[in-house]
C-alpha cells in the first residue's frame, strides 16, 4: 500500500499546562511533521517544546531547536506518526515507513491551522508552527476526511507575566521564592494574579502599617506633647499652715517620685522577668512576643496572653484611653517608639514604676509600697517585691487585700518558672514564710484606698483651696500638680475647731431639735410621739410584705459654722464650715452662708453714736414698748407696722447703754438708731460691711430692724467687722493663702492686692477712731460675761456679742481677744427649721470658748491709739454729776466729746438704780 499524501486526519489537539507558570492552554499540531515542535504560552511568552518524534516533553530551552537533525528517539517515537490510511497517498508520494522517516525541512511550515470551534475562554489555544511541539499530551489517531488546510491561530490578549512584576516587589527573598512556586502552581493564570496580588498585599499592608508608627504625627496630629508632659510624677498639691506644718493634700490619684538612679536592683529585676525579660533588647515592641501570644489567644479562643512591654504598657498609661480597638492599640505602639526614640531605658522603667495602676488608688510602686506594706520601697522583701510585681496585669483580681488566694497561685507560678531558670530566688521555705508574714501584716480593709490616707486635718480649708486654684491658676492645677500652698491656718487651732464642733453638735443635737414657729408661737413637735405616729403613717403591711423598706424620716440635722482672723493682719487662723466634712454636708457656712444676725450686730449700732456724738457709754435708754411703723416696706397684705419685743419678754425701764448692751434688749437699740438716724446708721454699715456702692445698694435695709440684726451677714463678714474692735478701729482685708509655688519652686501666686474672699472691700480701712474701738471693746467685755462661754473653762482678756434671731433661727458669738478674733454661728441649713430654745448665750458662746481655749495665749494686750478719755459721770443720768447724784462712777469717753453736762433737774435727788447683775444667766 502507498503511505498517504495528504495531512487531513493528522491533526492533533490537545490541553497543555505550561511548566513555566501553570497556565493551560489548548494546542494543534501536524502528527505527520516528526521534528521538536515549539509554543509561546499565551500567559507568559515562555516556549514550550516537545519532540513529536520520540513524544517526549524537552522543556524550555532543550537542544537542537535550529531545525538541525536530531537522532530517533526511543521506540515509542514512531507512534507519534499515524499510520497510511488505505487508498489515499498519491502515486509520487512514495510510502512513509517508521524505518525511514523523512528530512526535516529547513523552512517553517504555516502558522497553523485555527479550530473550527473556538473553545472556551478558560481553555485558551495556541496552533503550532513546524518545529514547535505541545507539552505532552495524550496522542490521537488521525481524523479521516479532514483537509490540510493551513488556518490562522487565535491568539488571547497578552497578560503580564506574574515573575515580571514579581520580582519588583521590595519582598524579603523568603517570601518572593513562596510567590515564585505559587505563580508556577496549577492555577488559572487570572486566579493566580489575584491571589498573588492578595498575598503581597495581605504582606505589605503590614510592612507600610510597621513603617507608619515611626511617624507619631498620622496618630497624634496635635503631636505627643500633652501624653510626654504626664511622664512627670504626680506629687499632691500640698497644704501647709502657718507654722510649715502639713495640714491637707489634693490629688485624684498619687504616683512615686522616683528617679532612674533610685530604683532597687531587686525591684528592677523582678519586676522585668514578670513583665518583660527582654526590656533592655527590643525597641518598644517585641514582635515575637506579639506572635507568639497571637496564637496563643488563637489557639485558646480568647484571651490568654499579652505581648505588650514595659514600654507600650507606659504608653498605654500615658495616653489614658481603655476603648478597645485597633487605632488605640496602633496609637500605643506609635507613642511606644517615641518614647523609645527620646528616652534611656532606665527612664522608661522608672516612668513605669511611678505611673503603673496597682490597686486602691495606688499609682506607683513607691506610693503602693506605702499602702500595702507600710514601707518604702527600699525596704522590700522579696515577697513583698513579686507582689507588687504580680499587680499590674490586673491589680483588682489579684488585690493582697481582696483576693489573696488569686495572688498566691500568681507568685506560685512566677516563682517556679524562676527557679526553673535559675533566677536568684530565696528558698521554698524562706518564701512561704515571707508570704505569710506578708499577709499577716496586712492591716487595711478590702475597701480601703490610698485617698483614706492622705493628710486632710482640715478638709475645709482644703476644699476652699481647691476651688481657689481653679479660680487663680486653672482647673489643672486643682489635683497632683505638685504645688505647695502655704495658708495662714494654725494647725493646732484648726484641729481644734473641728474636734470641738463635732463633739459639741453632737451632744447639743438632742436637746435643741428642729421645730416651727408661726406668729412666734411654736407649732409641732419633735418628740417621740410625733415620730412613732409619722413614721407609721408612712408605712403598711403591705410595704413590708413586698420587702420594700420603710421611709425613713429625713430630720435635720443640727450644724454650726466658725471661722477665726488675726485682727491686725486680717489672716484666717482657723475655718470650720460645718459641724462635720462628710458627703452631703459640704457646704463651707462660714463662707458661702449668710443668715440674720440678732443682737450681734448691736455693737455696730451704738458704735454709730458713739462715734457721732449722739450716744456715750454712759447715755440712759429707755426700755419701753415702742411702735415702729413699716409703710412703704412691707409686701401688700401685710401689716404695716411692728411691735418690738425684749428677748426676755420684759422692759427694764430707764438702763444705760453700757447695761442695754450686756442685757441685749432690743428697744434700748431701736431708740439708738433712731437716735443717729437711719442714715447715718446706713454710712456705719457701709464702712464695716459695704464699701462697695453696688453691694450697698443690693443688701442695706433702710429700716430700724436693722438696729437689731435683720440683716443677712456670713460668719467671714462678722468676724472680719469685729476685729476693728481688736484692732484700733481698723479692719484688714481677710485673706487665707499667703503664695503657692510650683513643683520647680517657682512662685505662682502671692496674697497682695487680689480681694481673695470677694468681699469687695480695700486691703486695709478705718473705720472706727481709735477711742471709739476702744469704748465698744470696754463694752463687749461686759456682754461677754454673759454670753455663756465662761462656762466653757475659757478665761483671759476678751470680748464679745451674742446674737440670737427670730424663733430662734440663729445662735450667734461673735468676739475676740488681742490674738483672734472669731464668730460662731449654730443652726439648721434650712431658715424655716428653729431650734427649740438655742440661744447665742446657751449654744454659740460656749462653742466659742472651748475653740479658742486652744489658741495661744496671747502676748500682748489690746491696744489702741489714741486712747478713749475716763470721766466722772453720774450712772443715774449719764452725765457730769452734781452734789445730788446718788450713783457715782466712771466712764470712757470719745475725747471730742466728753460726757454731756449736768441738766437742771439733775439737781434734784433721784433714785438711786439697781445695777447688780447676775452674770450666770442667760442674756439674748
Amino acid at each position: 500500500m502507498s503511505a498517504p499524501t495528504g495531512i487531513e486526519g493528522q491533526e492533533r489537539r490537545f490541553l497543555h499546562n505550561c511548566k513555566s507558570c501553570g497556565g493551560k492552554f489548548r494546542v494543534l499540531i501536524q502528527a505527520d511533521i516528526l521534528r521538536v515542535h515549539q509554543a509561546l504560552c499565551p500567559h507568559c511568552q515562555t516556549a514550550n517544546f516537545f519532540d513529536n518524534r520520540r513524544g517526549a516533553f524537552l522543556g524550555e530551552s532543550p537542544p537542537g531547536t535550529d531545525g538541525a537533525p536530531i537522532p530517533p528517539g526511543p521506540a515509542s517515537a514512531p507512534a507519534a506518526r499515524p499510520p497510511a490510511a488505505a487508498g489515499r497517498r498519491p502515486a509520487s508520494t512514495p510510502a512513509r515507513t517508521p524505518q525511514a522517516p523523512p528530512p526535516l525541512r529547513k523552512t517553517p511550515p504555516p502558522i497553523g491551522r485555527q479550530a473550527e470551534r473556538r473553545p472556551p475562554l478558560i481553555e485558551r489555544r495556541e496552533t503550532l508552527e513546524p518545529g514547535r511541539a505541545a507539552a505532552a499530551g495524550a496522542r490521537q489517531p488521525p481524523q479521516p476526511g479532514r483537509a490540510a488546510t493551513p488556518r490562522a491561530s487565535w491568539i488571547s490578549p497578552r497578560i503580564p507575566p506574574a515573575r515580571a512584576w514579581l520580582e519588583k516587589l521590595p519582598l524579603p527573598d523568603s517570601i518572593r521564592t513562596i510567590l515564585r512556586e505559587l505563580s508556577a502552581s496549577g492555577v488559572s493564570s487570572r486566579r493566580r494574579v489575584y491571589f498573588t496580588a492578595g498575598l503581597a498585599g495581605a504582606l505589605l499592608v503590614p510592612m507600610i502599617l510597621v513603617a507608619s508608627l515611626r511617624v507619631t504625627r498620622l496618630y497624634f496630629p496635635l503631636g505627643v506633647g500633652p501624653y510626654a508632659n504626664r511622664l512627670q510624677f504626680v506629687s499632691p498639691n500640698r497644704i501647709y499652715d502657718r507654722n510649715g506644718e502639713l495640714i491637707g493634700e489634693l490629688f485624684s490619684e498619687k504616683t512615686g517620685s522616683l528617679r532612674p538612679e533610685e530604683i532597687p536592683a531587686q525591684v528592677k529585676s523582678i519586676l522585668l522577668f514578670v513583665e518583660d525579660e527582654g526590656f533592655y533588647n527590643h525597641g518598644a515592641v517585641d514582635w515575637f512576643a506579639v506572635t507568639r501570644a497571637m496564637v496563643a489567644n488563637v489557639l485558646s479562643f480568647g484571651y490568654s496572653q499579652g505581648g505588650s512591654t514595659v514600654t507600650q504598657q507606659l504608653a498605654r498609661i500615658l495616653i489614658s484611653n481603655r476603648e478597645k480597638s485597633l487605632f488605640r492599640k496602633l496609637r500605643e505602639t506609635a507613642l511606644a517608639y517615641h518614647l523609645e526614640e527620646n528616652l534611656t531605658k532606665d527612664e522608661i522603667l522608672a516612668a513605669y514604676l511611678n505611673l503603673v495602676y496597682l490597686g486602691h488608688g495606688a499609682h506607683g510602686f513607691e506610693v503602693a509600697a506605702d499602702f500595702y506594706f507600710d514601707a518604702k520601697i527600699d525596704e522590700l522583701n522579696f515577697v513583698e517585691i513579686l507582689t507588687l510585681a504580680s499587680l499590674p496585669s490586673s491589680p483588682e483580681r489579684y488585690s493582697p487585700l481582696r483576693r489573696p488566694d488569686g495572688l498566691k497561685r500568681k507568685m506560685d507560678a512566677v516563682y517556679d518558672r524562676m527557679r526553673a531558670e535559675g533566677f536568684p530566688t530565696p528558698t521554698p521555705e524562706q518564701y512561704e514564710a515571707q508570704y505569710r508574714t506578708m499577709l499577716a501584716s496586712l492591716n487595711k480593709r478590702p475597701t480601703a484606698s490610698v485617698f483614706g490616707s492622705r493628710v486632710n486635718d482640715a478638709p475645709y480649708v482644703a476644699e476652699y483651696v481647691r476651688l481657689k486654684l481653679v479660680e487663680l491658676l486653672g482647673e489643672d492645677f486643682q489635683y497632683g500638680a505638685g504645688l505647695k500652698i502655704y495658708t495662714s491656718i494654725d494647725r493646732k487651732l484648726q484641729l481644734a475647731a473641728a474636734r470641738e464642733s463635732r463633739a459639741f453638735i453632737a451632744a447639743s443635737a438632742p436637746n435643741f431639735p428642729a421645730v416651727r414657729y408661726v406668729d412666734g408661737k411654736r407649732v409641732g413637735g419633735d418628740d417621740l410621739e410625733r415620730q412613732i405616729a409619722q413614721a407609721y403613717s408612712q408605712t403598711s403591711i403591705a410595704l413590708f410584705a413586698l420587702g420594700q423598706k420603710a421611709p425613713v424620716e429625713n430630720r435635720p440635722r443640727l450644724e454650726t459654722a466658725s471661722i477665726g482672723l488675726d485682727p491686725r493682719t486680717g489672716r484666717v487662723l482657723f475655718m470650720q464650715g460645718g459641724a462635720e466634712f462628710r458627703s452631703g454636708s459640704q457646704l463651707n457656712r462660714a463662707l458661702n452662708m449668710r443668715r440674720q444676725t440678732g443682737s450681734a450686730i448691736k455693737p455696730v449700732v451704738y458704735s454709730a453714736g458713739v462715734e457721732s456724738g449722739e450716744l456715750t457709754a454712759a447715755t440712759i435708754l429707755d426700755d419701753r414698748p415702742i411702735y415702729v411703723s413699716l409703710q412703704g416696706i412691707a409686701a401688700a397684705g401685710e401689716r404695716d407696722y411692728w411691735l418690738p419685743g425684749n428677748y426676755s419678754g420684759t422692759y427694764e425701764g430707764k438702763l444705760s447703754v453700757r447695761r442695754a448692751l450686756a442685757k441685749s434688749q432690743n428697744i434700748p437699740a431701736i431708740q439708738a438708731a433712731r437716735m443717729v438716724g437711719i442714715d447715718r446708721l446706713g454710712e456705719q454699715f457701709r464702712k464695716f460691711f459695704f464699701p462697695d456702692e453696688r453691694v450697698f445698694d443690693r443688701r442695706w435695709r433702710a429700716d430700724e430692724t436693722a438696729a437689731i440684726g435683720s440683716i443677712e451677714m456670713s460668719p467671714l463678714e462678722m468676724a472680719s467687722a469685729f476685729t476693728a474692735f481688736a484692732n484700733n478701729g481698723t479692719i484688714v482685708r481677710p485673706a487665707l493663702i499667703e503664695r503657692v509655688t510650683g513643683p520647680d519652686g517657682a512662685e505662682l501666686y502671692k496674697a497682695g492686692a487680689r480681694d481673695e474672699f470677694r468681699l469687695g472691700v480695700p486691703a486695709e480701712r478705718t473705720v472706727l477712731p481709735g477711742p471709739v474701738a476702744e469704748i465698744l471693746n470696754g463694752l463687749m467685755h461686759d456682754s461677754a460675761g454673759y454670753s455663756g462661754v465662761p462656762r466653757s473653762g475659757f478665761s483671759g482678756d476678751y470680748f464679745g456679742k451674742t446674737g440670737t434671731s427670730n424663733d430662734y433661727r440663729d445662735a450667734w458669738f461673735v468676739g475676740g481677744t488681742p490674738e483672734v478674733v472669731a464668730a460662731v454661728w449654730v443652726g439648721y441649713d434650712a431658715p424655716a427649721d428653729s431650734m427649740a430654745g438655742g440661744t447665742g448665750a446657751g449654744l454659740a458662746g460656749p462653742l466659742w470658748g472651748r475653740i479658742l481655749k486652744n489658741a495661744p495665749r496671747p502676748a500682748r494686750g489690746f491696744e489702741f491709739s489714741p486712747r478713749a478719755v475716763r470721766h466722772p459721770v453720774c450712772r443715774e443720768t449719764g452725765r457730769q454729776p452734781t452734789a445730788a447724784c446718788r450713783e457715782r462712777g466712771s466712764e470712757l469717753f470719745y475725747n471730742e466729746y466728753g460726757p454731756p453736762p449736768a441738766a437742771p433737774e439733775d439737781q434734784v435727788r433721784g433714785s438711786t438704780e439697781d445695777w447688780s447683775v447676775n452674770r450666770d444667766s442667760d442674756f439674748q
